[in-house]
């Protein structure tokens, strides 16, 4: 069952955080995380990947460093509400929905 975690995404600034997954070796493992506004949307307000915003270091206590650059956020409408989850799937084809919640992008004042 999937962890239920809240963001904030800050307009503008570079966006990090990361997931220690427990007693799970990532090795051979693929991650994904996407943004929209409603479940229903078809549209993505963040889409991130391996080696495309997620970063895994796999090990007895595996890590997903999570980053969505300062260009991304800054081009994303503020302020905005949505929705999210982060999956990892393993080399068999074995989906895992590790967190998901709602995210909000505060608006940038600095530009």
């Amino acid at each position: 069952m999937a962890a239920n975690y809240d963001i904030t995404i800050e307009q503008g600034a570079t966006f990090t955080f990361s997931v220690t997954v427990t007693a799970l070796n990532l090795t051979g493992y693929s991650a994904r995380m996407q943004g929209r506004t409603t479940h229903a949307s078809a549209d993505k307000v963040f889409n991130l990947t391996s080696g495309s915003g997620i970063t895994i270091t796999a090990g007895t206590d595996s890590v997903l460093a999570i980053t969505i650059s300062a260009t991304a956020t800054a081009a994303t409408a503020a302020p905005s509400y949505g929705v999210y989850d982060l999956e990892i799937e393993s080399g068999s084809g074995v989906v895992t929905r590790l967190l998901q919640g709602t995210y909000q992008v505060t608006p940038e004042v600095t530009r």
